[in-house]
């Protein structure tokens, strides 16, 4: 894929008003049943209606919701206080129950301040969270955060366990200030559904993000750097090629082709899933084969899956569309790496069910070939993929696939802080 016709044009927005988005209080996961409420949160709008964990939701205001996009979207277009009709499926009963939505919080920190300011990109309005430490006097440096792969909101002050709220507000609180984006048609910001950007799309954001950062007159410009986590540090040395930066931070990082990092991957979560050798070769062998027509080939999911139905499981398990994946598919995902010069650290997690700690090692080994010293390699004893602890790689798996709540892990904070203000 072309870089270059990425990242151009760049237009920093003016500060416009986006007005907040309706809540309704429960988050879900697609599971074989349908759409099912995994957690009510409290004093919500869902909970003083009555929804339940474990209620399927089949539509909201007679729309069908039978994805989390499809959930998302259609919350997203309404509005705070408005009264909804929500249709459950409740122990194999349908039911239908009225929800008044509510406006969603506001983040609240002693010795934080949170803006809830916008960019613009693509022509639609984006919302950015940027944290500042309360009391600072002059510029300081700034973080810009790049999150995961998929549609979830990084507008969550109802979960104190959310890990990008407590990154930002850790290294706020540490003497930085930091930028989170919103994602396309999530949450506050405008623009189309989340899961129809590409993964060109979502990089421009985070361009333009990292430009509104630099210029914002609390941040120092010669100081920021990024932080990438998961698909983020795909993102991360491709937008230091594009725009100067102090520094790089990733966590739980890929450091190989994208096709090669998914065979791995599928066979490690298999494995820990406890599934048999000979099942686990066989369904190696489908994936290669389900990936290849998709992501190399790039026939249509719909034309894959009529003629090999066994693709649906392999095909259908992606948070974005095909055309995200495919572009990513395409990329030489480690050639960025060779052509950094600025310092590098590298955070793996030893409960990690979805990266592996040799790419983090192969990462660093790079950039230290062309620039001797210049990365770091720091491993956090019992953190996961996405940021919370874990007793094992299998913990966390099962966690993850449960829908539990979690616990952030602070070492990460604790890791990132003391390595940036060696930097600065």
């Amino acid at each position: 894929m072309n870089d270059v016709s990425v990242f151009a044009p760049l237009v920093i927005a003016a500060v416009l008003t986006l007005p907040r988005h309706a809540v309704f209080g429960a988050a879900v996961a697609e599971k074989p049943a349908g759409l099912t409420v995994v957690r009510v949160l409290p004093a919500s709008p869902a909970q003083n209606a009555g929804v339940r964990a474990g209620d399927v939701i089949v539509s909201v205001d007679g729309v069908a919701t039978p994805t989390i996009p499809a959930y998302l979207s259609e919350v997203h277009n309404l509005h705070a206080a408005e009264l909804v009709s929500v249709t459950l499926s409740r122990d194999g009963k349908p039911m239908t129950l009225r929800v008044r939505l509510g406006e969603p919080p506001e983040e609240n920190d002693p010795l934080v301040t949170t803006r809830y300011d916008s960019i613009t990109v693509d022509g639609s309005l984006r919302r950015v969270l940027i944290t500042i430490p309360k009391q600072a006097h002059t510029p300081l440096p700034g973080v810009l955060l790049i999150g995961g792969i998929g549609c979830f909101s990084i507008d969550v002050a109802s979960d104190p366990q959310d890990p990008y709220l407590r990154l930002a507000h850790d290294l706020s609180r540490a003497g930085f200030v930091t930028m989170r984006v919103e994602k396309s048609g999530v949450g506050d910001s405008r623009g189309p559904p989340c899961q129809s950007v590409d993964f060109a799309g979502e990089k421009r954001s985070y361009a333009v993000a990292l430009n509104a950062l630099r210029a914002d007159p609390a941040v120092n410009p010669k100081r920021v750097y990024v932080f990438g986590h998961s698909i983020g540090t795909i993102v991360a040395p491709r937008l230091a090629q594009r725009e100067r930066v102090a520094g790089i931070v990733v966590a739980e990082a890929v450091g190989r082709d994208w096709f090669g990092y998914e065979l791995r991957n599928t066979r490690r979560q298999l494995e820990l899933g406890g599934t048999a050798a000979a099942a686990t070769d066989a369904a190696m062998m489908d994936k290669y084969r389900c990936m290849y027509r998709l992501l190399v080939a790039k026939e249509s999911e719909a034309t894959i899956e009529v003629e090999q139905p066994s693709c649906k499981e392999h095909n259908g398990v992606y948070p974005v569309d095909a055309a995200y994946i495919q572009q990513v598919a395409a990329l030489n995902v480690i050639e960025p790496w060779t052509r950094l010069g600025v310092p590098v650290l590298a955070i793996y997690g030893t409960s990690d069910f979805v990266t592996e700690r040799d790419d983090h090692v192969r990462i660093v080994a790079i950039v230290n070939a062309a620039h001797p010293g210049a990365a770091t390699l720091h491993e956090i004893a019992g953190m996961d993929h996405l940021l919370y602890r874990a007793s094992s790689p299998k913990a966390a798996l099962d966690a993850f696939a449960s829908g539990a709540a979690r616990e952030y892990d602070t070492d990460l904070s604790a890791v990132i802080i003391a390595w940036l203000k060696q930097q600065t």
